[in-house]
């Protein structure tokens, strides 16, 4: 059964509404946003990943799955995303910003 907050989050980013969806990412609790980002499909996971601030996404990562953990870590570019970003206006492409570059050790580390 699918929750509201889950129907929500599943419109917006079908919608394509990615200054609301880092607006609610901002305010979820981190157990809903975690149980509802986990019924995503991979690609959408990596945008709403890519929609959270630094601090917010190192936190996220850190308590996913190894699984979890490998597909962020492989989509730690932000032209991973590079879909989303080709044809989005400059004002939605500055809703996505590149994880600071230390991330990518830490991060690392925790996929040992």
């Amino acid at each position: 059964m699918l929750t509201v907050e889950k129907v929500r989050l599943s419109t917006m980013l079908k919608a394509q509404d990615y200054r609301r969806l880092k607006d609610r990412l901002q305010t979820a609790k981190k157990e809903d946003l975690a149980r509802e980002w986990s019924a995503l499909p991979p690609w959408e996971q990596l945008i709403v990943f890519k929609l959270m601030d630094a601090p917010t996404a190192l936190d996220f990562y850190g308590e996913r799955s190894l699984k979890e953990k490998y597909l962020l870590f492989s989509g730690f570019p932000l032209n991973s995303i590079a879909p989303v970003l080709e044809d989005a206006s400059p004002e939605v492409r500055r809703l996505f910003v590149p994880l600071p570059a230390g991330f990518y050790k830490t991060m690392l580390a925790e996929l040992k």
